[in-house]
């Protein structure tokens, strides 16, 4: 039988046309088909499902870390949420301090002057009572010496007058007093 195949192989070779010359011999087609089922069946029955099963693996740990990243962003987008909160919150905590501040200035100031006005007007009525008082002791002084003043004088012209005219001088005297 080898003969015969070795006959069939020679006169096929001799009768190549350029159709021949592009495809392999025919056992080495046979052997080439028989050897790529083989390999198939192979691959088919264990490396594939090995191959899928990582791939499969593979798959659920990218989704895994998928979710996981998605996990993040939204925490990190509620943790930037809760931070803008802070930030605005610590603005009108900052505002308000400094509007408290500004009051408590405020009334310090409206304090001292109420405080100074007091003040002020105490050390104004002291000096009206004191020049009050003053004025009346001098008054009083004043009168005391012209009261002695007059007496003397009274009783030096008194006694350079007569008799008829110190009565003249009284009666004159009581006319003008009423």
């Amino acid at each position: 039988m080898m003969f015969y195949l070795d006959t069939f192989l020679a006169e096929a070779e001799e009768s190549s046309s350029g159709v021949d010359l592009l495809l392999p011999a025919t056992s080495e087609l046979v052997a080439g088909v028989v050897a790529f089922g083989v390999v198939f069946f192979f691959v088919w029955k264990w490396a594939l499902p090995a191959l899928n099963e990582t791939l499969d693996k593979r798959s659920s740990e990218i989704e895994g870390q998928i979710k996981e990243a998605e996990n993040t962003k939204s925490e990190a987008e509620k943790s930037k949420q809760e931070y803008d909160a802070l930030v605005s919150n610590a603005d009108a905590e900052v505002q308000k301090i400094i509007d408290e501040g500004k009051q408590a200035a405020e009334k310090l100031k409206e304090d001292a002057l109420s405080e100074a006005r007091s003040e002020a007007e105490a050390i104004i009525e002291k000096a009206k009572s004191d020049s009050d008082a003053e004025k009346e002791r001098v008054s009083s002084e004043l009168k005391t010496e012209v009261a002695d003043l007059s007496l003397e004088i009274s009783q030096k012209v008194a006694s350079s007058m007569s008799e008829a005219d110190q009565k003249k001088l009284i009666e004159k005297f009581i006319k003008e007093l009423n």
